[in-house]
């Protein structure tokens, strides 16, 4: 298909390339040096192309919504709304407004089983560690990728003068 619009694109081009050679001449402008020139430039000016690339649909990113995050009402085949729910409530946008369908019973609707643990950079004997406020050094690669449960490398223990010191790797 790209072929055939890339023919019809180089045809419209050199037509176009004519036309105005043919109105350099019918004004008597082409025997002038700029004259040439121009038409030099016309002609030498790159026809752009269409690749196969230009023609394919741009896929779609389609965002998976966690359990605990999704709407709490039923859609019309009777399963649970695929939005993410509102700040402070328990339907999204839509559903806010009505829940023609009903909305899922307690026992079915999955908790949040999902902890969030905050990790903090601190400089431990000069090296830069990622840790918790339970005593869990976490591999820094992981965190940096931002993995879910990335992997306890160490522990570390708090000396009295507030001093942070790894045991297992020192």
């Amino acid at each position: 298909m790209e072929k055939r619009l890339n023919r019809k694109i180089d045809v419209a081009f050199q037509d176009f390339k004519l036309s105005i050679k043919n109105k350099m001449t019918e004004l008597n402008i082409v025997n002038a040096p700029e004259g040439r020139e121009l038409l030099q430039y016309i002609y030498d000016f790159p026809v752009f192309s269409i690749v196969k690339l230009d023609l394919q649909k741009r896929k779609r990113v389609k965002n998976s919504v966690p359990f605990n995050e999704r709407c709490c009402a039923l859609r019309a085949n009777n399963e649970q709304c695929t939005r993410r729910k509102k700040n402070d409530d328990r339907f999204c946008g839509t559903h806010i407004k009505g829940i023609p369908h009903g909305e899922i019973s307690a026992d079915s609707q999955i908790k949040d089983t999902v902890k969030k643990v905050e990790v903090w950079a601190q400089d431990i004997q000069g090296i830069i560690y990622f840790i918790d406020s339970v005593g869990n050094v976490y591999d820094p690669q992981q965190v940096h990728e931002n993995e879910k449960n990335p992997s306890i490398i160490a522990k570390y223990t708090k000396t009295e003068d507030g001093e942070f010191k790894i045991p297992s790797i020192f």
